[in-house]
């Protein structure tokens, strides 16, 4: 089995994706009050995100395994931890967030894993 086999890519969704994906680490990065906007609470807007991106890679990536997807989600959760850690950035890393990342994932993924495996033929 080959790892280089070709995968179905929604292109208009992987553009959204990716623009999503910006945008996320645009906002994580920028300086200016977290507390500003529709949601004040910093953990929610973390779950909320990443359950979003979660949705927008998996329309993107159809054929992609979801553990695959939640990996990658979630190392890009790390990524803004670890630079938001950074003296230039000026912003504060909180290992909070990435378990409130993780939770956005796996509460996307986790009705559709059961689903599948209450479904599945022995």
């Amino acid at each position: 089995m080959s790892l280089l086999r070709p995968r179905k890519i929604s292109w208009p969704g992987f553009l959204v994706f990716v623009a999503a994906s910006i945008f996320t680490l645009y906002a994580a990065l920028a300086p200016g009050d977290d507390t500003a906007g529709l949601i004040p609470w910093d953990k929610a807007k973390h779950f909320i995100v990443f359950y979003g991106l979660t949705f927008l890679a998996t329309v993107a990536l159809p054929k992609s395994r979801p553990w695959k997807i939640g990996t990658v989600l979630l190392a890009f959760g790390v990524a803004i931890e670890i630079l938001q850690g950074l003296p230039i950035v000026g912003r504060d890393a909180d290992a909070f967030d990435v378990v409130a990342d993780t939770l956005g994932v796996g509460f996307f993924f986790g009705p559709i894993l059961v689903t599948q495996w209450l479904n599945r033929e022995d």
